[in-house]
């Protein structure tokens, strides 16, 4: 037989309660949205946009790159797997 314990929250907890898990929500959605927002291959300047650096530091990264026919690009998920190697 369960039984049920029952707790009062004064509605200004709720709403605060309410309005961090809102806020919580749009975050990760916006994140989401952006990254999708960049094309699976990047150019120099999309992916230091995408890594939010600068170019000088980019370069330092020594990231691999994929060449084709002369054009290089980065890999979005390249990219992805760099900083999560690279976590502290």
């Amino acid at each position: 037989m369960a039984s049920e314990l029952t707790i009062a929250i004064p509605d200004t907890a709720t709403n605060e309660i309410t309005a961090m898990f809102i806020a919580s929500a749009q975050k990760a959605f916006n994140a989401l949205v952006q990254a999708q927002s960049y094309p699976p291959y990047m150019n120099q300047g999309q992916a230091c946009d995408y890594l939010h650096v600068s170019v000088k530091t980019f370069k330092k990264l020594n990231i691999p790159v994929v060449s084709l026919d002369g054009v290089t690009r980065y890999s979005r998920t390249t990219l992805d797997q760099y900083c999560k190697d690279n976590e502290i």
